[in-house]
């Protein structure tokens, strides 16, 4: 059975291999090329290597289990494995819990392994993940990734991804299953907290740091200190119906064209990511891993895609045992691998059965070695063959280095985010803060979000403030106030094992600690509540037993809001800090703490970066790269809404924002001007140059993210009320104005038909600028 949404696979294709008639073990379509000789191309190596290798061997490239389970015992790991006699594809996560050093020596004692068993000493594609910085012991970690997108600062982005390229690759990583780069309009869903926001735009540019930071810049052969990405989940994961994980998703074409497959198209077709990862997924009744046109049509012949599609975990099996579109297990592997996934991530996974498929003649061949020649491809350019497996003592000097813990800290104080600050409460004055309440189920754990190494290591808040504190010279005194989930009642409450219940915590339990927490504050001047949610009730909803990780509610979990109000009411100087993976709607504190911060997860260096913030050494300058719904009775609320899905309101509400998208405030005040387009009208095939003035017009120093959005009053299409179409962070000065400039391409005016083909359209356009997506002003500019 093959599934098709659009046309039929017309054959293989250019590839120069022969079907093997059911005979594995024949040489195939020799080339005159040397594959040892590092003076040709990635391809060209791939193809002469293919062409000596047997089925079984090309076989044996399609496979990729996790790395513990052939490190622990390569034996017996043959013994149940037989394709391991001829070596592997890949295996994923070799960081174990080892340092860095330990980590690279096993790499390469497990590289050592696997080249002795495959006859011309290919090695394994070691995969990591690289989330928030690799995910290993010792490894730093910077804000999660929709923290990072709060930066509105590419530039920062790509230094941090090539400071994580760099730790990997010492290690022995030659690539990741990363960046996540889903747009994310349901932020019920529990990997919203790794995703770069709603805005495709704005995942677009992040897509291209993130891709260059790993890989470098686009190039034949990857740096030695770069690794490949595998941008994913291609595509449409992120609009899963109900925000559940592994959800169907209901996503036309035109939609498809210009919300989900922006960012696929910047980081495959602009930047070169070397790899893909399919979605656990379906759009219309066609799972990605089975979805040719998708894989085949769109990615490769359109895009001109020439890297490894990888399965996300056990996803080919699915296409049988959930999906119910393949017969059984032997189906979906064929289904999977004629689609154009090149690679099976999975223990014990279908694409074992491949080599004996061919001899029994159901699958043709060539398929099989059209995907080994894609994965060594991809080890060739990666320097598999060429370059250290490990560097051990580079790896020691670079976990954790004083220059990439600086990063860290720089990524986390440009993320956090000033929601509100009614009479300019914060930053708080050191001079006059005696002693400081630290409250709140977060306040003492370090919390990084999924994909990161446990237990977590890093500041807490309430560490940071008492750092802060001692140099400053005020008291610190600390209370928990609530918890968020039952289980771990110390320090850290840390994500729970992907086969326990995520429990809240004990209402009776909390309210004890409410009363304790409200006793504390009895003597002291400032409260600094730290709330949110933590790694148990934002995550990866995996499959095994009742892990949760989705929510119906936005609200703040369990008895915080308790918490917050019985503080609140004892009229001292209060703020909150809120740290947390998904998206939250914190309407209580909107209406009654005078001051918040949006931290997200901050990463390892969060503590001292909200401490500086908040005594103001530290100008807020993150902007939401979401926009916060007042509660789920407004979802979808992301801001490039269609006309018709804006102007009407609920009964008894509104339907604004509680935050909107771009927004966040500072300590000091900028003041826009009206954008000024350098010309009235612009012909299409012309670039129009967009002037933006803003002042900072307060009494401090600050970064504000100028924003520019345009909108298409007329169009063959409907189009979204406005959309991002530029941004630039500036630091500016008490009094100094600066003109901002943004260059506007054809594409920017254009947009996607269904079958992607881009459309720009003459007619009158608005250019809006300002602080938000709500704040904005406007001129106008006819296309010609």
């Amino acid at each position: 059975m093959k599934i098709d949404r659009r046309t039929t696979l017309a054959g293989i294709g250019g590839l120069g291999f022969a079907a093997a008639g059911g005979f594995g073990n024949v040489l195939h379509a020799r080339t005159n090329d040397d594959y040892r000789d590092k003076s040709l191309s990635p391809a060209r190596r791939a193809k002469a290597l293919v062409a000596l290798m047997t089925l079984d061997e090309v076989g044996a490239q399609l496979n990729c289990p996790r790395a513990a389970d052939v490190m622990a015992d390569a034996k017996t790991f043959e013994a149940d494995f037989s394709y391991f006699q001829h070596g592997i594809g890949g295996v994923y996560s070799a960081s174990l819990e080892a340092g860095a050093e330990d980590n690279a020596r096993a790499v390469m004692a497990l590289q050592r392994e696997v080249v002795s068993r495959s006859r011309f000493g290919i090695p394994a594609f070691i995969f990591e993940e690289c989330l928030a910085g690799l995910l290993a012991d010792g490894a730093t970690q910077y804000p999660q990734a929709m923290a990072m997108a709060c930066a509105f600062n590419p530039e920062l982005v790509e230094q941090i991804f090539a400071a994580t390229a760099k730790e990997a690759r010492s290690r022995g990583a030659q690539a990741c299953f990363s960046p996540n780069i889903d747009i994310c309009t349901d932020p019920r869903w529990g990997r919203a907290e790794e995703t770069w926001g709603e805005d495709p735009y704005l995942v677009s540019v992040s897509a291209r740091a993130i891709v260059t930071g790993l890989q470098g810049t686009r190039a034949e052969y990857l740096p030695p200190d770069r690794i490949a990405t595998s941008v994913k989940h291609f595509a449409g994961y992120g609009q899963g119906i109900g925000g559940r994980n592994f959800a169907p998703s209901h996503i036309g074409p035109a939609e498809m064209q210009n919300v989900v497959l922006p960012p696929f198209r910047a980081a495959i077709k602009e930047s070169g990511s070397v790899g893909l990862m399919a979605s656990h997924g379906e759009i219309d009744g066609v799972p990605a891993h089975a979805d040719t046109a998708l894989l085949s049509d769109l990615l490769r012949d359109d895009w001109g895609f020439d890297g490894y599609v990888v399965s996300d975990w056990d996803d080919i099996r699915r296409i049988h045992s959930l999906h119910g579109v393949a017969k059984d297990e032997a189906e979906a592997a064929i289904m999977g691998l004629k689609a154009g996934v090149d690679l099976e991530l999975a223990n014990n996974g279908v694409y074992l059965m491949l080599p004996q498929l061919v001899r029994d003649g159901q699958l043709e061949e060539s398929y099989v070695r059209r995907a080994a020649e894609r994965v060594l491809a991809a080890k060739f350019k990666c320097g598999l063959f060429d370059l250290p497996w490990a560097e051990p003592a580079k790896a020691a000097s670079l976990a954790r280095s004083k220059e990439h813990r600086a990063l860290a800290r720089k990524a986390a104080e440009e993320s956090v985010i000033l929601l509100k600050n009614d009479d300019a409460l914060l930053p708080l004055e050191k001079a006059t803060t005696k002693k400081v309440l630290v409250v709140g189920p977060n306040a003492a754990s370090v919390h990084l979000g999924g994909y990161s190494p446990k237990p977590f290591i890093g500041v807490s808040m309430l560490d940071g403030i008492k750092a802060y504190g001692q140099r400053a010279g005020f008291e610190t005194e600390y209370a928990p106030g609530c918890r968020i989930t039952a289980g771990d009642e110390g320090q850290n409450e840390i994500e729970t094992d992907a086969a326990d219940e995520t429990v809240r915590a004990d209402p009776a339990l909390n309210r004890k600690l409410i009363a304790e927490a409200v006793a504390a504050a009895g003597d002291v001047d400032t409260i600094v509540m730290c709330l949110g949610g933590n790694e148990a009730t934002a995550r990866e909803a995996y499959f095994a037993g009742d892990s949760r990780g989705d929510r119906d509610s936005l609200d703040l979990i369990g008895e915080q809001n308790e918490l917050a109000e019985a503080l609140l009411a004892l009229g001292k100087k209060t703020v909150a800090v809120l740290i947390h993976g998904r998206p939250l709607s914190p309407q209580v504190l909107a209406e009654k703490c005078p001051a918040i911060l949006d931290a997200f997860y901050p990463g390892e260096e969060g503590g001292h970066a909200i401490a500086s913030i908040l005594f103001g050494d530290v100008n807020p300058s993150g902007k939401l790269p979401v926009t916060i719904a007042r509660n789920v009775g407004q979802l979808p609320a992301f801001y490039y809404q269609k006309p018709t899905g804006k102007f009407r309101n609920y009964v008894f509400s509104d339907s604004t924002p509680l935050y909107p998208f771009g927004h966040g405030l500072s300590y000091t005040s900028f003041e826009f001007g009206a954008p000024q387009p350098q010309a009235s009208s612009v012909a299409r095939g012309d670039t129009l140059k967009v002037n933006v003035p803003v002042r900072n017009t307060g009494e401090r120093a600050g970064q504000e993210v100028v924003q520019l959005y345009i909108r298409d009053e007329i169009a063959s299409l409907t189009r979204p009320v406005k959309q991002l179409r530029g941004f630039e962070k500036v630091a500016l000065q008490p009094g100094e104005e600066r003109m901002v400039e943004f260059s506007l391409e054809m594409e920017d005016f254009g947009f996607r038909d269904g079958e992607g083909q881009l459309l720009v359209e003459p007619g009158r356009f608005v250019i809006m600028s300002g602080t938000d997506s709500e704040n904005l002003k406007d001129s106008h500019v006819t296309l010609t």
